[in-house]
């Protein structure tokens, strides 16, 4: 807002007419606030030529440094995608490290605090606000400061580009079943479902603290369906320190449901011929993955790095990122949710409030 200070307008009619242009001022103010995002986004899009000549001198100078390393939260499969996709396109030899989402973000700051930035691009699931905190201390750059031509060109879909970081997958989440114990109508559909009183000690839940991305769900459950969920589902849980050891024990037949779950995480048994369903409601949030990119001045592979972070960010390399069910690409959303919402942020600092509503 517009602050007069220091000065007493006697004159009522003179009044009525500053505080009709202070209010005409706020709303050009306003207006000007929302247009010039996109104003500027505009203004840096470059021609498909000039795009292609950045990329050109992107590949070479990339080529030049030889390699590349990453960090990613999401399961192993995909990372070894990524590995397989770029370098087979680029030859540059690619590597990562695979962490849950929580341990890779401890991880890199551990290491950034010692002056070591192993990871030159990082694949972060669920907010990337700790990664963001951290550009004062340059140590990360906003993804709309490191010159991608897929990003300069407009190629990217703007709606998934904040200026810190681009999403590079949503995923939305699902209900695992164990098909032995679960069948016909009792097969849930919704959320809801799993609070009925018969399904005692038969839902398996992850502790939130082993990432934000569990408190986000949360969080969208406690605001769709309010407290009172909690206290009906209570009964019901069956309380694991992470998602890989629950749907472990779901395919054992331990439990007969697990939420909130990633289609990936869930295939991975599926595939192996465990007795593991999953269906997805349409009222739904989702895992958000982001990339986010250590500043170059930190690292020794700059320019592959950047390259990297361009591939996963186009059509061809978007599609090899969610080359599995469940994941959606940022050019094609037709199969998100009918009533998909993105998570809200803050999840980071209510991950214990939510932890503790689930009896952890």
């Amino acid at each position: 807002m517009l602050i007069i200070e220091g000065r007493t307008i006697m004159n009522r009619k003179l009044a009525s007419q500053g505080y009709r242009i202070l209010h005409l001022m706020e709303a050009i103010i306003v207006a000007l606030a929302v247009a010039l995002p996109a104003q500027a986004q505009q203004a840096a899009r470059i021609s498909p030529a000039a795009a292609q000549a950045e990329l050109d001198a992107l590949i070479k100078s990339a080529k030049a440094e030889g390699e590349v390393t990453f960090y990613i939260s999401l399961t192993e499969n995909v990372g070894k995608r990524v590995v397989d996709g770029f370098s087979a396109k680029y030859g540059i030899k690619t590597q990562f490290i695979r962490l849950t989402t929580a341990a890779m973000t401890q991880r890199y700051l551990t290491e950034a605090e010692a002056g070591t930035f192993a990871a030159e691009v990082v694949f972060n699931a669920g907010t990337a606000a700790p990664y963001i905190e951290t550009q004062s201390k340059g140590w990360v750059e906003p993804i709309s400061k490191a010159a991608l031509p897929v990003i300069t060109s407009g190629e990217y879909p703007a709606k998934f580009f904040d200026g810190n970081t681009a999403i590079v997958q949503v995923a939305p989440w699902t209900i695992a079943y164990n098909t032995n114990k679960v069948k016909g109508a009792d097969i849930p559909k919704d959320w809801a479902d799993l609070l009925n009183p018969k399904w005692k000690g038969e839902v398996l839940v992850a502790d939130t603290s082993v990432g934000t991305v569990y408190a986000e769900f949360w969080i969208f459950i406690q605001d769709r369906y309010g407290e009172d969920y909690f206290k009906k589902i209570s009964p019901n849980l069956r309380r694991y320190p992470g998602g890989v050891p629950a749907i472990q024990s779901l395919a054992a037949g331990e439990g007969s449901f697990q939420l909130p779950v990633p289609v990936a995480l869930g295939q991975g048994p599926k595939d192996k011929g465990a007795p593991v369903a999953m269906v997805i409601p349409d009222l739904n949030t989702g895992l958000e993955t982001r990339v986010v990119m250590t500043a170059r001045a930190r690292v020794k592979h700059p320019n592959a790095a950047r390259l990297l972070a361009n591939y996963v960010l186009t059509p061809e390399g978007n599609k090899v990122f969610n080359n599995e069910p469940g994941g959606v690409t940022v050019y094609d959303t037709a199969g998100l949710p009918k009533q998909y919402e993105s998570p809200k942020p803050g999840a980071a600092a209510r991950v214990k409030e939510m932890s503790t509503k689930l009896g952890f």
